[in-house]
């Protein structure tokens, strides 16, 4: 399924890059709501992680043709929004820490969580999405970010390396700690005796 899927990105942006505006309107809706949910962990701020990726659109529009390797789309995309995100909390690092208690974007983010993410996550796994989405809520940005590429979006490290533009061995490293960091999370909610 996986493979039918990345076909179809490279038909949307072949067209797309002959100037399609259907195919183009595709691409959009197919990765809208996975890109907003990217820049939201990096900067935990609803209405900037939309503004990032809107302006990352309207930049696509005249930018397309520079993607070279169209199979290449998802990992370009996604570091663009990434080192989108990633300027924005640098520059806002300050006015985000005055701000903090008073920004708090989780309500909105019930719109799009890693259901959204899953590929083929069904009614009867929401009770575990539910539970897997607030317990990532507890890692820090990258590690989260991290979990999010390589289980639920199913890219490879070397792929999640070109993303986040670091080395596949950092991409390793974070995966473990990431992956330590989640079980320490759970332990606790799968030891509890029942009364």
């Amino acid at each position: 399924m996986r493979e039918k899927s990345n076909l179809l990105d490279e038909w949307l942006v072949l067209n797309a890059q002959q100037g399609d505006e259907i195919a183009f309107r595709h691409l959009v809706t197919k990765w809208h709501k996975k890109l907003l949910y990217q820049s939201y962990i990096r900067t935990n701020d609803w209405e900037q992680s939309e503004d990032i990726v809107q302006d990352v659109w309207q930049w696509l529009i005249g930018n397309l043709h520079k993607l070279k390797d169209v199979s290449k789309f998802s990992a370009w995309i996604r570091t663009i929004v990434d080192r989108r995100s990633i300027d924005w909390v640098r520059k806002h690092q300050r006015e985000r820490a005055n701000q903090k208690q008073y920004v708090n974007g989780a309500d909105q983010i019930d719109n799009i969580g890693i259901a959204d993410f899953a590929d083929g996550a069904s009614a009867s796994n929401e009770g575990l999405i539910k539970a897997m989405e607030n317990t990532l809520e507890q890692l820090n940005a990258d590690s989260k970010l991290i979990l999010v590429l390589y289980y639920l979006e199913s890219n490879s490290i070397e792929s999640i390396a070109g993303i986040l533009s670091i080395p596949k061995g950092t991409v390793k490293s974070r995966l473990f700690h990431a992956r330590e960091k989640l079980k320490k999370l759970l332990k606790p909610q799968n030891h509890e005796k029942p009364e």
